[in-house]
């Protein structure tokens, strides 16, 4: 018997294990210069949502997209959420009839998106250019 465990609680056990530590842990040291996340290279993370209409959970944050590459099931719902001081959007730019556009999200703000055609759905924030982002649908 096959026992499925929701991506979500999955996810948070993953994140309660990984902030478990006996070693305390200090800051990498300071270089002096200033960075700017608009400069900064994105870095790559994935996720996936096993179980059909689950909410995926996608932050905003430092200017990226965390997780910036998601593979779910057809019908399954992504909400963004922008945790950055500074409004972003999540706007498909790809072809074809799906289109999606968050508008302004200010935040705090949340916005949503059901998928229910399989594909690969290329979105972006219109006012970063580096902010990109891939919802794959099986």
């Amino acid at each position: 018997m096959r026992i499925a465990i929701p991506f979500a609680i999955l996810l948070v056990l993953v994140v309660m294990c990984c902030g478990c530590s006996t070693t305390p842990s200090s800051p990498p040291p300071s270089t002096g210069a200033p960075t700017s996340p608009l400069l900064a290279t994105p870095t790559l993370t994935s996720a996936s949502a096993a179980i059909t209409g689950e909410a995926v959970p996608i932050r905003i944050k430092e200017y990226s997209f965390d997780p910036n590459i998601v593979t779910v099931k057809t019908g399954t719902t992504v909400v963004w959420t922008n945790e950055d001081p500074i409004a972003h959007t999540v706007t498909y730019t790809g072809t074809g009839t799906t289109k999606f556009d968050s508008g302004n999200l200010a935040q705090g703000q949340s916005f949503s998106n059901t998928f229910n055609t399989p594909g690969r759905y290329i979105y972006a924030c219109t006012q970063h250019a580096s902010m990109k982002g891939t919802i794959v649908v099986e």
